[in-house]
């Protein structure tokens, strides 16, 4: 009877998981300060991939991190701070936002690819639900700016004769405030919005193995030589164009906006392909190579031309499909 009710406790110990809730509460708590402290407001997801990373759970992380920022903002709510609408959506806009970052640091169904590619979407689909709430007002902020640089561009340019041929020659006095406001929407619908939330997840992502790599000393391969983009994706990066295309000779924007997403997703994944090969290049190189080429990629990414290099390597990853650069092709890991 002993030995069963021994057998009995140690099964139950073993089916216990080990969560070091105190370490998630400290990052979820950090999360929440970086959140509401200036410019460390776009790095508020990093404490949370870094409890994940440390704890292995992507659900109680996202308990805790969404209970920390709903009890911070209610508080902010009970102060006097803002309308009940706009605390509702934020913290619609919150929540969604950390428990797509959380499944794609800690989920395991899918490959991290297609994490990011739906945590991406349905990121992208509250922030766009977001900015264009009444209540929170982003395009007549963006328009109050807009007339800011506009007047001052007039201004300056009646004073200064070589200002004005500048100016001139950007076509800043040729735009409208409103034009400037429909143009940013339009770029925020048609993919600018999926560009960011990608970006904002990427970057958070990479700094949190960075920081685990450095604190715990265990190496994390953040490499992109091994990735590989889904199969088929060529074929949705030309249906999208074609698309686009058709409704732009139909008028059918909505079905226009949403091939420019899928489009702007294809982009992305190739993107990523075609820096995997030039990092595999590189990796048969010498350091002192290595290093002279980090250094130029940094001084390009920083000038003008940045969207050749980036144009470049996508048509990189196209490429690839066809002709292995890799050779032989490293198994897909991300």
């Amino acid at each position: 009877m002993l030995q069963e009710e021994e057998a009995v406790t140690v099964s139950a110990d073993i089916q216990k998981p080990n969560i070091p809730l105190v370490p998630i509460l400290i990052c979820a708590a950090l999360s929440v300060l970086f959140m509401n402290t200036g410019i460390l407001s776009f790095f508020y997801l990093v404490p949370l991939g870094y409890a994940i990373i440390l704890s292995g759970s992507f659900l109680h992380t996202f308990a805790v991190a969404a209970a920390a920022g709903i009890g911070f903002k209610l508080i902010k709510f009970t102060a006097g701070s803002g309308s009940s609408a706009l605390m509702l959506l934020d913290i619609m806009y919150f929540s969604v936002i950390i428990f797509c970052f959380t499944w794609i640091m800690g989920g395991k169904r899918f490959r991290t690819a297609y994490r990011f590619i739906l945590a991406s979407a349905a990121g992208t689909v509250f922030s766009l639900i977001f900015i264009n709430s009444p209540q929170v007002k982003f395009f007549e902020y963006f328009r109050e700016i807009a007339e800011g640089v506009f007047n001052n561009s007039s201004v300056l340019s009646g004073e200064n004769d070589h200002y004005e041929k500048s100016t001139g020659l950007l076509g800043i006095q040729n735009i409208s405030p409103e034009q400037m406001v429909e143009m940013a929407r339009s770029l925020i619908l048609r993919g600018g919005a999926l560009v960011s939330v990608f970006f904002l997840f990427f970057i958070n992502r990479q700094i949190a193995n960075v920081i685990y790599s450095i604190v715990k000393r265990q190496r994390r391969d953040l490499s992109l030589i091994s990735f590989i983009a889904p199969v088929n994706a060529i074929w949705v990066l030309s249906g999208a164009l074609a698309t686009i295309l058709l409704t732009n000779a139909f008028k059918i924007e909505i079905i226009g906006i949403l091939a420019w997403n899928v489009l702007t997703i294809c982009l992305i994944v190739f993107l990523a392909q075609g820096a995997g090969v030039l990092m595999y290049w590189m990796s048969l190189r010498a350091n002192v190579f290595r290093l002279v080429i980090n250094v130029l990629i940094v001084v390009i990414l920083l000038s003008p031309i940045s969207i050749f290099a980036v144009a470049a390597l996508v048509i990189l990853g196209v490429a690839d499909i066809w002709v292995s650069f890799r050779s032989p092709k490293q198994d897909a890991v991300i």
